[in-house]
């Protein structure tokens, strides 16, 4: 039995509910899980590495989502993080296609994945709800399809909190784990708001964040970063990481410190774009800037290669440049 495996026995009953529903509220989310169940697909991935990061990792089911006719599919890196040689994909409909790795996002941690769609197949685009119109607390439905062909595994929570992970996701409290990474959160509506998948604040590997699969800690992507970062990335068919520019900050003042540079990494961006230690920054992009926290999320956000135009006060003058960030391999940290 592969680790997949297991813990996706472990958790069973746990997903399949995580509240004791009202007969209202719960027609309400037969509703929506039949509203997204055409978008529901189940992948199957076989060969590729047996153990990745100290974890085991072999070929099993997993889940995604549809995203459009133009048969691209959106899943969790972590479905993926042992490199399979085959992927295959099973629709509600028990159509079976094979599918190719486009390409893998490690900054928000999800893979698109590309199937042949023919006209004569209607395809419908999945509909979303935008980031800006959630409420804290309202009910969430996280959806998978690794236990059965024919029906989705449902887990019901609220929605705890938006700008999690350095502003890079939601969060609910709806059990979420390997059986529905790369499935959807919903509403109650059937409306996708967000693409599961196991992140982490402290740590950036592929397997970050999977730890908290039982611990009522889910994570997913919104889908207007899905829609407006994540797909635009992806469709180039490249991988792309996120970026770093080798500021630092002390530790300890990172949440409630203002944004004055404590050092810079030797031949890191920063220190080529002209920053220098004791230089406040003020603003980012002309968005006026007050804590050093904000300055981490900017930064967490980015990918490789983007620029990032930073003001910051010297000596009582204010003076602004541009920095391009690079990969976190290629700065030099001190030992």
């Amino acid at each position: 039995m592969t680790i997949k495996h297991f813990i996706f026995a472990f958790v069973f009953a746990s997903l399949t509910t995580s509240a004791v529903l009202s007969a209202e509220s719960s027609a309400d989310v037969i509703r929506a899980v039949d509203s997204v169940r055409p978008h529901l697909v189940r992948i199957d991935t076989i060969g590729g590495h047996e153990r990745v990061e100290g974890t085991l990792a072999n070929e099993g089911t997993t889940t995604g989502l549809l995203y459009d006719n133009k048969g691209r599919i959106i899943t969790s890196a972590f479905n993926f993080l042992h490199e399979p040689s085959a992927i295959l994909i099973r629709f509600p409909d028990g159509t079976r296609k094979v599918a190719r790795k486009v390409a893998t996002d490690r900054n928000r941690m999800l893979t698109l994945l590309q199937v042949d769609i023919t006209n004569d197949e209607a395809v419908k685009i999945v509909p979303t709800r935008p980031l800006t119109s959630l409420q804290i607390g309202e009910s969430v439905i996280a959806l998978g399809c690794s236990f059965s062909e024919t029906e989705p595994n449902v887990a019901v929570g609220v929605l705890s909190g938006t700008g999690r992970i350095w502003g890079k996701a939601i969060q609910t409290d709806a059990a979420v784990s390997p059986s529905n990474y790369g499935g959807p959160l919903v509403d109650t509506q059937g409306k996708v708001i967000g693409i599961l998948a196991p992140l982490s604040m402290t740590a950036g590997g592929v397997t970050a964040g999977h730890e908290f699969y039982d611990a009522g800690i889910g994570m997913a992507i919104p889908m207007d970063d899905v829609a407006n970062i994540v797909l635009p990335k992806l469709q180039a068919g490249k991988d792309v990481e996120s970026g770093e520019v080798g500021i630092v900050f002390p530790d300890n003042a990172i949440f409630v410190g203002e944004p004055l540079i404590t050092d810079i990494m030797p031949d890191s961006p920063a220190a080529k774009s002209g920053l220098k230690k004791g230089d406040r920054i003020t603003k980012l992009n002309d968005k006026p800037i007050t804590t050093a926290l904000s300055v981490v999320i900017a930064i967490k956000q980015s990918y490789v290669g983007d620029t990032i135009q930073v003001t910051y006060s010297r000596d009582g003058k204010e003076q602004t440049t541009t920095v391009t960030t690079a990969a976190p391999s290629e700065i030099k940290r001190p030992d």
